[in-house]
């Protein structure tokens, strides 16, 4: 049974489809990078899938389709979008914990048990020595591993990445792909992370869809396979299509 299979989707904003019979595949637990120009609906595809954009054509999860309702989209997916702001000071083992929030009742207090699984999530992000910090004081590269371990902490069969290494330094990125290639190793995750860092592709497994294709496919991972597909966007106007 296919961890997701998308057949036939259609979908975009009012007047504007940027997305149009997009169907592929993802046959077991992997990395699918999924790479284009701006504006060709990369973060389209997340959206939809988390029911923010109205879309034509199925969206199948471990085989059922996907229920367009918050609940049961959340015990699907995982989402990191593109911008994740918090304007108040907040600890970050707080912010964390908020990943079960799904998992309460209305009004419902974090408990004991739960502090304890936002620790150990923190620990085995090597961020421990972050808990008892106030998150807006922290550094890009700091939030962004922060964020990473609420979203796990959601432990959804399926994570969504919209650019999750923008504007991270050269050692975060790598620290962030290592995290997502080892979800899916360890706790057999499937992750769809929308990158333009293309590079920290090539020693990683797993699938590549370009999304500016004409008609976007998985590829198997592999330093061609990003070397072309790069080679594509740098060539091609995302306005030819």
């Amino acid at each position: 049974m296919a961890v997701l299979e998308i057949k036939n989707l259609v979908a975009g904003y009012d007047e504007r489809v940027l997305l149009r019979n997009l169907s592929f595949l993802v046959p077991a637990p992997a990395l699918v990078a999924i790479i284009g120009h701006n504006g060709s609906g990369k973060s389209t595809l997340l959206k939809t899938l988390t029911g923010q954009v109205p879309y034509q054509g199925q969206i199948l999860v471990q085989g059922s389709p996907l229920v367009a309702r918050a609940g049961a989209i959340a015990r699907a997916l995982s989402y990191l979008p593109q911008k994740n702001n918090v304007a108040f000071p907040i600890k970050v083992r707080e912010l964390v914990v908020m990943g079960l929030f799904r998992q309460k009742r209305l009004l419902e207090h974090y408990t004991t048990s739960d502090y304890t699984r936002a620790e150990a999530m923190l620990e085995r992000l090597h961020i421990s020595h972050l808990g008892q910090r106030t998150f807006t004081d922290l550094s890009g590269g700091e939030q962004q591993l922060v964020w990473l371990a609420q979203l796990m902490l959601q432990d959804a069969p399926i994570a969504l990445l919209d650019e999750p290494t923008q504007q991270l330094d050269v050692y975060h990125k790598k620290r962030v792909f290592d995290l997502m290639a080892s979800w899916v190793r360890e706790e057999q995750k499937t992750v769809l992370c929308i990158t333009h860092d293309l590079l920290n592709l090539l020693p990683l497994e797993g699938y590549l869809l370009n999304i500016s294709q004409p008609q976007p496919t998985l590829e198997k991972l592999s330093p061609q396979t990003v070397l072309a597909q790069q080679r594509f966007l740098e060539e091609k106007a995302v306005s030819t299509y």
